[in-house]
């Protein structure tokens, strides 16, 4: 059975006034014109919301927070579940977001992105015949009409003219949307009878022919609309099955996520040693080949300079001299590996190359530009292997639209406790077909500062969740990513 016959099914027992499982959404903050402590009960067994016209719970135009199709709520075997839709705002259930199909329960608190609309899941037994007949008409009009009202509009009254020249044909909707052929053949047959009973002229035998014909085209075209309905519920199951499938994966991949700090810089200079303390953080993630892969920045970060003395360290390194950061890295189960800067690869000869002045002397130094962020990863060899499987192939492919996952430890200790780590999970998309200068672009970025050298996955055409990439920089909604068939 279709959503489509299951909600409209569910309507007209509302109509009838039957008992029946529901669920009342109170709202908490100020919506539009629905005000806090306002409540909307929902019959039907599968809800959409947002600003969308189909909508079965509609938010207006000017609430830019809720995108068009932001989730749904749907029941399945007694138990409520929400899914997010939109892949630009997030959907918030007690105030954690939510990345695929969830369960409610009884006060689970509901908010449509980080500022959007609050409400309070209430699941209810409601007997609809203790609402007024102009509520309930409301009810169905909103929530079993409006979201498939181009699917039935040929179903409402099909009028057929018989012998006094008006005759109908009745279309009624209980648990199942039903047209049956067997009332198609039989309203033919009672025309034939007629028409040969009554002898009427052959301009009418025509006119009423052409009616049934017209009748017979119009049930072919409600058919494949109810067919055009049930494969896009089809589509939408999958796709709920789909994410799923990754969340799992995401999981299982989690733990070869590592929170790198970098504890130590030390340099010589004029023949003293400086030593700095705790210079940054950072992400990295070990593969199943044993490699431990970051972002060049984070292992090496005075190529990528920012401030003068960032341009002295990359001179000493260039001309050899002692340039040494120590970094950490801990998994969210506790396991540790130290390195040094020195022992990673990475392609010095990528990055441009320029001429310093300082203190009279001019000095070679290597460094990033706008063309060279392909170059920004860094690796080292372990002896431990993880669960991650890298796809160079795929990482050089990725088509516009595409979904891609990033996990990584945002603004570093600020968003953890190094006791307890725990990585922040987020979702883009693909921006441009293939790379841009060397790199994946992505839009409606969601990592920033601290992400630096996470992992990049996608669905690859098996099913399979596969690393195609670095996260290494962006600028306000758009970010570049190096694709993973750069390590060398």
């Amino acid at each position: 059975m279709s959503q489509a016959t299951k909600t409209i099914g569910a309507g007209f027992r509302a109509l009838g006034g039957a008992s029946m499982a529901s669920f009342t959404l109170e709202f908490l903050s100020q919506s539009g014109h629905r005000h806090a402590g306002t409540t909307e009960t929902i019959v039907v067994p599968y809800a959409e919301m947002g600003r969308d016209s189909r909508c079965a719970i509609k938010f207006e135009a000017s609430e830019t927070t809720v995108s068009r199709k932001h989730a749904s709520i749907s029941s399945d075997n007694g138990q409520y579940f929400i899914s997010p839709l939109s892949q630009t705002n997030q959907t918030f259930v007690n105030g954690m977001p939510i990345n695929g199909r969830t369960s409610l329960s009884n006060g689970s608190e509901i908010q449509l992105s980080s500022s959007g609309p609050r409400m309070r899941f209430l699941a209810v037994q409601t007997q609809t015949s203790g609402i007024g007949m102009t509520q309930r008409l409301q009810m169905f009009a909103s929530q079993s009409l409006r979201p498939y009202k181009t699917a039935v509009t040929s179903l409402a009254i099909l009028l057929v003219l018989i012998t006094t020249g008006m005759g109908y044909f009745v279309w009624q909707g209980q648990e199942k949307i039903e047209i049956l052929t067997a009332e198609s053949a039989l309203t033919k047959a009672e025309f034939e009878k007629q028409l040969a009973a009554q002898k009427v002229d052959k301009k009418a035998q025509q006119a009423l022919a052409s009616n049934l014909t017209k009748i017979e085209k119009q049930l072919k075209q409600t058919n494949a609309k109810l067919e055009k309905e049930a494969k896009a519920n089809e589509k939408l199951r999958k796709q709920v099955v789909l994410d799923e499938n990754v969340k799992k994966t995401l999981e299982e991949y989690e733990d070869d996520v590592y929170f790198i700090s970098m504890t130590k810089l030390i340099y010589s200079q004029f023949g003293e040693i400086h030593v700095i303390e705790n210079v940054g953080s950072g992400t990295g993630f070990l593969l199943n080949d044993g490699k431990f892969i970051t972002a060049l920045h984070v292992a090496e970060p005075w190529y990528f300079p920012d401030t003068r003395g960032d341009y002295i360290l990359n001179a000493l390194k260039t001309q050899g001299g002692l340039v040494e950061m120590t970094l950490v890295a801990t998994s969210p189960s506790g396991k540790t590996m130290t390195f040094s800067s020195n022992d990673f690869h990475y392609n010095e000869s990528a990055l441009n190359k320029r001429k310093i002045d300082y203190d009279g002397e001019e000095y070679l130094v290597r460094i990033n530009g706008n063309n060279t962020w392909g170059a920004d990863w860094a690796w080292i060899q372990t002896q431990f292997k993880g669960k991650i499987v890298p796809d160079p192939e795929l990482s050089v492919k990725m088509e516009d639209n595409d979904k891609v996952y990033v996990v990584g430890y945002t603004f570093g200790l600020s968003n953890q406790s190094a006791e307890e780590l725990n990585p922040l999970h987020s979702t883009m998309t693909i921006a441009q077909n293939g790379l841009t200068k060397g790199v994946i672009k992505v839009s409606g970025r969601s990592f920033d500062s601290g992400n630096s050298g996470g992992p990049v996955f996608a669905m690859n055409k098996k099913g399979q969740l596969v690393n195609i990439g670095i996260v290494s920089h962006g600028q306000k909604v758009v970010g570049g990513i190096v694709p993973i068939s750069n390590i060398r």
